[in-house]
Formats: structure tokens, sequence, C-alpha cells
């Protein structure tokens, strides 16, 4: 009789372990399972049972489950600190079971004394619950009515029931997170900005799609899922769909590049990563496609217009190069080439390897001094700086050099660009035309030099032979008039009339003689010819001469007071035939600031210069003769500058000199 009684006790325990069992499997809620656990204990034991599970952030104890404890008790322990919940709070802590043999002298529920005398609690133990990786979930507590300890059986069934509430808590915490996981996955899937779908991995149907998909094909959810890629027409080529599955056989797909068609007939162009899931058992393919049909067509563009770029650089008479931040030449032409001789080398050592000299001073170029070598670290644009190399082959040429720092939308330095240009066949034309143009002032000097002494000689020969001449036959002439009385009287007048052009010729033999080259110029100065020219210039022009000289100025140089009398000489001439003025002003004085400085002014009240032959003598236009042109040549020689202000008021010749007193 004993054996059949044992027989159906162990019977009715199995069965209470399997229904129990059979709810997890079927996935009845947590607090369900919990419940009929505790019922089933309580059936058996004769006592109170419940489940207090332990926090996320392990600091509480909540209770899950107690279907008969008292109403009282049930509301003051739904949920308590770990530190205040008894034996449950004890047994979580020292992870182990803890055994309240009486309630009313335990310390650890002083708080609960009073509350345990009225829901009629006397005793408990509780048991921890442990998760398959040794973490505490929570506590299975039994509570007795009277005082004591419980008995070996009592322990072993709480021993199999903790093990059956461990089972279910774990189920459910990981099915928790499984569903979590899901809602998280979910979240991100359809949240995400990058293409994404979820295909059965057997037949390539759609299981779901997000909107960037929507957004990138064109085609609404609905119409997509139960479909196939091939089915709808996504690939531009279908047949590369088989050996991007064919490679998941090895890992993960990344990055491979597919052109793909929207709904529109798009083509796009797409960066495919695909990797094998499982979604509750089932084989998934989760595919994710970066878009790039953009960046491609950048990159095409970028490409073309880098070959365009290269074509025009080639293509150019002067070295280009470029360099990146630290100096390597990325690009160069094949001018550059050439006027180096081969490839510039990459690297801050070529700094030091390079040979050249500055053009203007002859100094080395120190390291530091390049004009790249500048622009990329201080940043600074150089242009056109004359430099003379030793190319690579050893040949010396003149170059001029130009660096300009390239900078990123921050303006931060990424790098320079070099522009060479070989002007060592300039530069040689240029220093021929200086020494040609040196000789020709020297021979314009020269020339003028003869001309000036050419016009003294001659006013020498026509003031000392001819003058002398007509002066002899004027008093032949008049001689023969003294003995005219034999003579008729038309003969008398002829005899009158030859002394008359005698005498008239003397005068212009004079005056030509002085207008060649005064004698008041080697004799007296500058100041006494300009007076006298002045007035015979007034006497014959009719045009009115006012002169402002200072009363007494030393004697400068020949060649100086020369120029200074041709320039008064040739601008009132000028004046006469071409300013239509009926004043002139000559005015000379020591400048202002300064009294090594003599300033001569010829001034007009006429319609001023032609505006070209202003312009051809202002431009530098050169000149050989007494012309302004010529005059100017002079000056400059001398040390001097001849300007010229002009406009419809009239016009102003002015030359400034240093002043250099005649050696004695």
């Amino acid at each position: 009789m004993d054996q059949v009684g044992d027989s159906l006790e162990v019977g009715t325990l199995l069965d209470g372990e399997r229904q129990v069992l059979e709810m997890i499997a079927t996935g009845a809620p947590l607090a369900s399972v919990l419940d009929a656990l505790c019922r089933f204990i309580d059936a058996r034991s004769g006592l109170m049972s419940a489940l207090f599970l332990l926090d996320a952030d392990g600091t509480r104890l909540t209770q899950y489950a107690g279907p008969h404890l008292p109403e009282v008790w049930r509301q003051a322990t739904k949920s308590v600190p770990l530190t205040a919940a008894g034996s449950c709070g004890t047994a979580v802590r020292h992870r182990e079971r803890v055994i309240v043999p009486e309630i009313s002298v335990d310390p650890t529920y002083e708080a609960f004394r009073e509350l345990a005398r009225v829901a009629g609690m006397a005793a408990v133990w509780s048991t921890p619950l442990y998760a398959n990786d040794h973490r505490v979930l929570g506590t299975f507590a039994v509570y007795s009515a009277t005082p004591g300890t419980p008995s070996d059986e009592n322990l072993q069934l709480v021993e199999r029931a903790t093990h059956l509430a461990s089972i279910a808590v774990e189920r459910h915490l990981t099915e928790e997170a499984l569903r979590q996981s899901e809602r998280r996955f979910a979240a991100a899937f359809h949240a995400s900005p990058i293409t994404s779908t979820i295909n059965n991995f057997a037949d390539g149907r759609f299981i779901d799609v997000n909107a960037a998909f929507v957004r990138t094909y064109g085609y609404d959810r609905d119409a997509v899922i139960g479909q196939t890629a091939l089915t709808l027409g996504l690939y531009v080529d279908p047949s590369r769909r088989a050996p991007l599955v064919a490679m998941l056989e090895h890992g993960p797909v990344r990055n491979v590049e597919v052109q793909a068609r929207s709904k529109s007939g798009r083509i796009l162009d797409l960066l495919v990563s695909m990797d094998r899931i499982d979604i509750r058992g089932e084989a998934c393919l989760l595919a994710t496609e970066i878009d790039v049909t953009d960046r491609k067509r950048a990159e095409e563009e970028l490409r073309r217009s880098e070959r365009l770029l290269r074509l025009v650089v080639d293509a150019l008479p002067v070295g280009v190069a470029v360099m990146n931040r630290a100096g390597d030449i990325i690009l160069s032409n094949p001018a550059s080439e050439q006027i180096w001789s081969r490839s510039i080398p990459s690297g801050h050592e070529r700094y030091v390897e390079s040979k050249a000299w500055w053009h203007a001073t002859g100094k080395r170029i120190a390291p530091d001094e390049w004009a790249s070598k500048r622009a990329l670290v201080d940043g600074e644009t150089s242009v056109n700086e004359v430099i003379e190399i030793e190319a690579f082959d050893g040949k010396r040429k003149i170059i001029q050099n130009s660096a300009v720092p390239i900078r990123d939308a921050k303006e931060h330095v990424t790098g320079a660009v070099v522009v060479n240009e070989d002007i060592s066949a300039r530069k040689t034309s240029e220093r021929e035309l200086n020494e040609s143009y040196s000789q020709l002032r020297a021979l314009t000097t020269r020339l003028m030099r003869a001309q000036d002494d050419e016009r003294r000689r001659i006013a020498q020969m026509l003031h000392e032979t001819t003058a002398q001449d007509l002066a002899a036959l004027k008093m032949l002439l008049a001689r023969l008039n003294r003995t005219s009385d034999h003579l008729d009287d038309s003969e008398r007048n002829v005899v009158a009339d030859s002394i008359a052009l005698a005498d008239q010729s003397m005068t212009e033999i004079r005056t030509l003689s002085y207008l060649l080259h005064p004698p008041f110029l080697d004799e007296t100065g500058l100041l006494p010819a300009l007076r006298w020219y002045a007035a015979g210039f007034a006497e014959r022009s009719g045009i009115k001469v006012d002169l402002d000289l200072p009363e007494h100025f030393d004697r400068l140089p020949v060649d100086t007071e020369t120029a200074l009398f041709r320039i008064v000489q040739e601008s009132l001439i000028n004046i006469h035939r071409h300013a239509g003025s009926e004043t002139a002003r000559i005015r000379m004085r020591r400048e202002a600031d300064t009294a090594d400085t003599l300033v001569l002014e010829i001034e007009d009240r006429g319609h001023g210069f032609p505006e070209a032959s202003l312009n051809h003598i202002t431009s530098g236009g050169r000149g050989v003769g007494v012309g302004i042109a010529g005059m100017s040549e002079r000056i400059e020689q001398l040390g001097g500058r001849l300007e010229i202000v002009s406009d419809t008021d009239g016009a102003t010749v002015r030359v400034r000199l240093p002043i250099v007193k005649d050696a004695e």
C-alpha cells in the first residue's frame, strides 16, 4: 500500500512538472507559468510560495507570482529594494539559500515584523534562481504560518520548482531580448538611409524592403513583397545575381559594384553588400545597396576633366608642375622636363640638390627660399621671380619662376602649382638690345655734340667770313655811291639798292649766326643767351615772351647750357609753328625742396600738343636731332628728365636737371 501511494505521489509530481513545462513550451505568459508553478507547490506542500525577479539594474526585487499570499503581504512586497527584501535580498546578495525559522526575531525583517504578524507569516526560506551563465535571476520564497525550518521533502520540492522557474524565467528573458532585438533591427532596417532588403535565400523573394528602397527604385513596398529582383527587372545584367549569391559560400559579400534599373528606367550604380541571416529558423538574405550613381558620374567627370587638364597642361609652352603637401611632384608637363632636362624629383631633398641663383644679385638660392617651398610652408604666392638655374644636365638657364599655393575648402594649404618659363633667349636679346641702345645713345650724344660743334663752326664762319665779306662789299658800294655824280639817276638808284641789300644780308647773316650758336652762350652764359633769344623771337614772331629768370646764376657745364638753350629754342619754335598761342613764358628756378635741382619751364596758352605726338614722347619714343625727343634724350644723359603737360588750355615743357657747376 505504501509503495502504491509513493508511486502515485511521484506520478502526480511529474504531471505537475509536465504541465508547467508544456506551458513554457507553448509560450504561455511568464506570470501564468510562475503562478501555476506556485499553485502546484502550495498544493503539494500546504505552504505559501512566491517568486521574485531581480530588475535589470540589480537593485530591486519585484513580485511576479504568489497566488496564496495574504493580500496585505502581497501589496507590501510588490517591489522591494534589495537591501530591505529580507531573506530574498540576502539570498540574492550571498547567492545561497537563506532560511529564517522565526520572522518575528530575525533582524532582516525588522521593518516587516508587525506586517508579518498581521499576515500570519511565521517562517520563510528563499532560494536563488540562476541562469545558465550563473547570473542570479531572482528568488523562490516559501512562507510558513508556523515557526520552524523546512522538511527535507519540502526542500527537494522547492529545488525542483526553482529549476522549473529558472527555465521559465530565462526562456522569457531570452525571448524578450530576441523581441527587443527584432524591434531594434526592424527600426534600424526601416529607418536606414541605405537601401536595404530581406529576401528568402532559397528563391530570392522579397520578404521586406525599407523606405530607402522605395525612394531609390520608385516601387511601392506592397508591389515588391513576394516578387524577386529578376521578375521586377532590377538587374541591368541578370546574370550578375547568381555569382553574387555564390560568393556568400565564402562569407559575407562587401561593396560589389552592380548596375540596377529603377522603375522609371534610370540606370543606377550601386555598391552591394550581402549576408546570410536566420529569421525564426528561415534562411534569408540581407542586402544593402549604396547608390553611388552621382559619385560615379562625378568621378567620370573628374577623370574627363583631368584628361582635359592633362592635354592643356601638356600643350602649354611653359613648364608646369603640381606638388602635394609633402612636396612630391604629382604632375608635370613636357615643357617642365625640357627646362630641367628631366623630371623634377620628388621630396624636400631636391631643394638642397637643385642649384639656382637670384638673377639680380647672383646669390645662391637657399633651400627654404624656393617659391614652391614658400607656397607650401607659408601659403605665399610668388609671380615671375627671375632666377638662374643649373639644369640636371649641367646647362645654365634663366627662368621666370612662379608658385601658387593650392588650398582646400578650409583654406588649408594642400599643395602648390609651379610655373617655369625659360627666358634665356629673351634675356640674351634684352642684353643685346640694351647694349645696342647704349651704343645708340652714345652715338646720339656724339652726333648732338657734332651738331653743336658744326653749328658753332658755321656760325663762326658766317660771322668771320661771309659777314666780313658783306661788310667789305657795303664799304665798296658806299665809296662808289660817294663818287656817283657822273652816274645817271637810274644807276645811282641801283647803287643805293645794292647798299641796302648788302646791309640787310649782313643783318640776316648775323642773326642766322647767332641762332646757330649765340656767342653769349659761350661768353656770358645761359641767362644772357635766353634773354637775347627771347627778345629776338618776340620781334620776329610777334609772340609776347615773358621771362621769369633769376638775376644771377652760376655757370653750368657747356653741354648743360647748350641742352637747356636748345630746349627753349625748340619749344618756342613749336609754339610759333603749331600752338597758335599769342604768349609764351620762360621760367627757370631752383627746386623748392632742394638747391641741387634746376627747373626750366616753357609755357604757352595754345591748343596743346597733338595727342599722337605727346603719346610718342611720353611713352619713351626716341629720336635723333634737335627736336623735343632728341632733347629729351640729351637731358636724360645729363641725369635729368623732360616732362610735357598738355591740354586744351596750353602746354608746358618742363626740364628737371641736377645742378653741376662748370669746372674752372
